[in-house]
């Protein structure tokens, strides 16, 4: 009788040492992450971007031609602004931000008075 009490009491003793092993080896879930994540640029940023090419996707044009565009009237602020937002680049309350408007149209006029 005394082996069997001495048998149950060491499996059960083993068995508290090891669930909280298995339990540690347990793999986590990864956290959700959003499908789709938007940047927040500043508006020099955002210039600048279009400048190098990579709102083309969005119908901006790059380099020289953004310049040309801007000084024309055939692209403005605001235009730019859409293509980021577009892009996942901004977020879209940036659209009715004034102030960065301005901001994003200043960088612009910067851009072709460096041209």
């Amino acid at each position: 009788m005394r082996h069997i009490i001495l048998t149950s009491v060491s499996v059960l003793f083993l068995s508290v040492a090891t669930v909280p092993a298995v339990f540690a080896q347990t793999p986590t879930l990864p956290a959700t992450q959003p499908s789709a994540t938007t940047f927040s640029l500043t508006p020099n940023d955002l210039v600048s971007e279009a400048y190098q090419g990579l709102l083309t996707e969005q119908g901006i044009p790059s380099a020289g031609r953004l310049s040309a565009e801007y000084i024309t009237g055939r692209i403005t602020a605001r235009d730019l602004v859409r293509a980021g937002i577009l892009a996942n680049r901004l977020p879209p309350d940036r659209l009715q931000d004034q102030s960065y408007l301005e901001a994003v149209n200043t960088a612009l006029l910067e851009l072709w008075q460096d041209n």
